[in-house]
């Protein structure tokens, strides 16, 4: 109903009751009248008297009728028709006004309809609006008449019937005291309490009086309630975004009552995609935590790890997950637009929010390895650019892809092709191993290390004598020989090497068929990661160094693989061995420039991949925890790896949220991988590397406090009982207490480690 059919129609009321009043204000003829007629009848009274007068006399005195009196209203008479004439003109004045700002309305829209060029729309539409700032002011007036003439009407009507009956009076003016104040508490309730909602058009009127009242002795007492903010508006909000606990509920049941009347899909897919944006501030964050906490179910059956939310069909989260998953299954990465592209961003950072940030169960939104696979592979979100270029969803979409990774290997899906692996290693160069012995295989570990750092040294020593290599483009064949055969321990310690170590391509080959089954359960999702390089097996044995070395990956992704070839590595380095005594013997002449080539391109190997020690050992540990520890170091590395890739945009609580949401999920399931000695030898490692500079590939970058801590705190759950019994945590003891480290430790972190795995830092120097 429109406000002017409704201004209308009061005043339609109103005019029944001021054409019957208005009558008062003038002599009324039937009173004249009566008046005129009863003076007849007295004349004719006294008339009659006289002629039935026992005496017969009759009486001389003639007294002529009174004129009828001078007329004048009653003052009660004066102030209804005043306030019913008054509340008339308000009520005609709001339907006329109501009836203009709509005619001014569409003239304002017709205007702008008329031409269809944008910029002339618009400049037409700047022009109108400069002009039209008062119009919502006017449109206000509307409702207040209308409110000034039913007051009005009321005070008129109660007056005029005190003046028929006291009685009927008192039974009338109940119900409009009532309803008088009740609009006076509307009008004033505002004011003191932004959160009500009854409000009238003068709310604004007397808040901005108060607000002029400066020299008013209770202007200091209600400043603080009343003049800030300036409008009713902009108070309101600030009321209603104030942080309180009960803000923190209306929020919870805003999302739960919004997801529940969302029918349409495009509708609840637009509420889907904005939701990332929620998790910026810490208080989104507890609103989502609030809503998935209300959902989860209170069967510890249902819940299929501790510390995850299981939920009941039909509620908030769960219609969520269910269209998202719709999104995943149905729509896929195949179709290459930029709308279906953000669609899928957007979807996926969601995902990672509510997973990472709400301990939303990831199977919830189905089997999504596949599809973050597939965006990662179109996203290369293993290249650098990309990580540079769109760090925000590089950071969400890593944080999802290590969630999902963590719950392929802890369901054990890689712990028979691992056994086969380590079964592999445990029975190198050895005729009494067997298989599944762990000791063997950590022998047969230490022995390949053995071979590949002295190969390693070998070949450093052999660079090394050819420096400076802007020299060598001068030098002659002989001067050459000359320098290599100074060098003759060296070339000889490669070929004893290549002889000893020549049976490790069974090794390679098991390690191969892991990395192949790694690739077909996830998907390939773990190339996907930044920061992440595998190692190729070739068919052949390389015949030079670069083709064991994918330099151009590792320029990008300067760490050690995931998974070693140790085989491959050491053919390489002693094939180089060969072709350098072939210099020095004079054979094969057309390789030697070849050869001097691959020699100096080894100056591009990053020193994680030829510098730091026991890389087999820590690869026999993430075998050993991907056979019997659910890959939960293995799951750990890849997370401290990850946060080597988003160094600069580690600072932001979102960021900060993310990373340790991250982390409580793939360690949520701890407890099932404490006896697990390669879990346990992952993880010293990984704080080994954070005390001691230049250890390993973990070192000598800064980590988040927060992130430092809960791994110390993981540390010490996963070692608590088996400080003594393991050699390797034994072993990281030593390290850290040999002095020939102390110039390169950080020694407050060295005290943490070693309280962490049981040995506070006064014993362990005892």
């Amino acid at each position: 109903m429109s406000p002017s059919f409704q201004a209308g129609l009061f005043s339609a009321a109103l005019t029944a009751f001021v054409v019957a009043n208005i009558q008062n204000l003038k002599v009324n003829p039937a009173d004249q009248s009566a008046y005129y007629q009863n003076q007849t009848v007295q004349m004719l009274d006294r008339i009659s008297r006289q002629f039935t007068s026992v005496d017969g006399q009759t009486s001389t005195n003639y007294a002529p009728p009174l004129p009828y009196p001078t007329f004048h209203p009653s003052a009660s008479v004066r102030r209804v028709n005043s306030l019913w004439l008054i509340s008339l003109v308000c009520s005609l004045s709001a339907a006329f006004l109501a009836i203009l700002v709509q005619q001014w309305s569409r003239a304002y829209i017709r205007v702008l309809q008329q031409s269809r060029n944008p910029l002339k729309a618009a400049r037409i539409r700047l022009s109108l609006c400069e002009s039209a700032e008062r119009l919502p002011v006017v449109a206000e007036f509307v409702p207040g008449l209308i409110h000034i003439s039913l007051l009005l009407f009321f005070w008129g009507l109660g007056d005029i019937i005190l003046q028929i009956d006291t009685a009927v009076f008192v039974s009338t003016v109940v119900p409009i005291v009532v309803c008088v104040s009740l609009y006076l508490y509307c009008m004033l309730a505002p004011i003191w309490n932004p959160q009500l909602p009854y409000r009238t058009p003068f709310s604004d009127l007397i808040r901005h009086l108060v607000r002029r009242l400066h020299r008013s002795p209770c202007y200091n007492r209600f400043r603080g309630k009343l003049l800030s903010p300036a409008s009713m508006e902009a108070r309101q909000e600030k009321f209603a975004m104030k942080l309180t606990k009960s803000r923190m509920d209306r929020d919870v049941r805003a999302v739960q009552w919004l997801v529940e009347r969302i029918n349409d899909s495009d509708e609840m897919e637009a509420f889907i995609l904005a939701i990332p944006g929620s998790f910026n501030q810490e208080w989104g964050r507890a609103v989502w935590k609030a809503v998935v906490r209300d959902d989860q179910s209170t069967s510890p059956v249902d819940r299929p790890h501790p510390g995850l939310t299981s939920l009941h069909q039909g509620t908030t989260v769960d219609r969520l997950c269910r269209c998202v998953r719709n999104v995943f299954e149905n729509e896929g990465y195949y179709v290459d637009t930029k709308i279906q592209r953000m669609r899928m961003r957007r979807c996926i950072e969601t995902t990672a929010f509510l997973v990472c940030c709400t301990n939303v169960e990831l199977g919830f939104f189905g089997d999504i390895t596949e599809v973050l696979s597939e965006v990662g592979d179109k996203e290369q979100t293993n290249d650098s650019f990309t990580v540079r270029s769109n760090p925000l969803f590089a950071l969400r979409w890593t944080c999802l892809s290590l969630v999902a990774i963590w719950q392929i290997v802890n369901a054990n899906r890689l712990q028979e092709i691992t056994k086969f692996a380590l079964d592999g290693i445990a029975l190198f160069q050895t005729n009494f191993g067997s298989r599944g012995d762990v000791a063997m295989a950590l022998t047969a570990a230490q022995k390949m290390d053995d071979y590949l750092k002295k190969a390693w040294a070998a070949v450093l020593d052999l660079r090394l004598a050819l420096e400076p290599w802007s020299l060598n483009q001068n030098r002659t064949e002989s001067e050459i020989r000359g320098i290599l055969k100074s060098r003759e321990a060296s070339i000889q310690e490669l070929e004893r090497i290549a002889m000893e170590a020549a049976d490790l391509e069974e090794i390679d080959w098991r390690i191969h068929l892991l990395q192949d089954t790694m690739d077909e359960v996830t998907h390939k999702l773990m190339r996907r990661l930044p920061g992440v390089f595998f190692d190729q097996l070739r068919p052949t044995a390389p015949s030079m160094t670069i083709e064991a070395f994918d330099l151009p990956s590792v320029k990008i992704t300067p760490i050690p693989p995931q998974l070693v070839f140790p085989g491959q590595q050491l053919q390489s380095l002693c094939i180089l061995g060969r072709r350098l005594r072939d210099i020095t013997e004079g054979q094969n002449i057309e390789r030697h420039e070849e050869t001097v080539k691959s020699l100096k391109y080894l100056r591009e190997v990053p020193i994680p991949l030829c510098g730091f020690d026991y890389v087999m050992k820590r690869q026999l540990g993430r075998l050993l925890d991907l056979c019997d520890g659910r890959g939960l170091g293995f799951t750990v590395e890849l997370f401290f790896l990850e946060l080597q890739q988003f160094s600069p945009t580690s600072s932001s609580e979102m960021t900060k949220a993310l990373y340790t949401g991250t982390f409580n999920v793939i360690t949520s399931n701890w407890k099932k991988s404490k006896n697990s000695a390669g879990t346990q030898r992952i993880l010293v490692d990984i704080l080994c590397d954070l005390v001691i500079q230049g250890r390993g590939i973990f070192s000598d970058f800064s980590y988040p406090p927060y992130i430092v801590e809960m791994l110390l705190d993981l540390v010490g759950n996963i070692v608590q009982g088996h400080g003594g019994s393991q050699p390797h945590i034994n072993d990281i003891t030593q390290e850290l207490e040999d002095n020939n480290f102390r110039h390169r430790m950080d020694n407050d972190l060295r005290d943490k480690v070693l309280s962490a795995i049981g040995l506070p830092y006064d014993t362990a120097l005892s």
